[in-house]
């Protein structure tokens, strides 16, 4: 048993590695076009960007993920609204975001704006999702129940 635990945890940190590396290359064509203010090319790549890290989130919850596929899914409403309406958020294109934001500092819409538009922090919320998601799909109790998933 401690056989496939071992090799589903090796899956798991190669595809967290492989997403990381198709991050890294995404994120230097997001940088190209941004210098070149390709506004459409830019949305794109950010958007596979927020996908991709998405996906990152969900790699971390693995055993919940594992459990979903063994006793299906569970939703907790609250958390899925939330993770839904995180996830349209982040994948507004710039133009619009840029838009909602007010010149002035201190306004609600000009902190959605800078924080959606800053780089790092879209990335922390993107994980956020991925794992908020998962969490949303999963019962506790249940992953609490089968610790021993493997």
């Amino acid at each position: 048993m401690r056989k496939k635990e071992f090799f589903i945890t090796l899956f798991v940190l190669l595809l967290g590695f492989i997403s990381l590396y198709i991050f890294s290359v995404l994120d230097i064509q997001l940088q190209e076009y941004a210098k070149k203010v390709m506004v459409q090319e830019y949305n794109i790549f950010r958007s596979l960007e927020v996908f991709l890290l998405i996906i990152f989130g969900i790699l971390i919850e693995n055993k919940r993920v594992i459990s979903i596929f063994k006793n299906g899914i569970v939703p907790n409403k609250y958390l899925l609204v939330f993770t839904i309406v995180l996830i349209v958020l982040l994948l507004l294109p710039y133009d619009i975001t840029a838009r909602l934001g007010i010149p002035y500092p201190g306004s609600i819409r000009g902190t959605f704006s800078f924080i959606v538009n800053t780089a790092n922090t879209r990335s922390i919320l993107s994980v956020l999702a991925g794992i908020v998601l998962i969490r949303s799909l999963s019962d506790f109790k249940l992953v609490k129940k089968d610790h021993k998933i493997f």
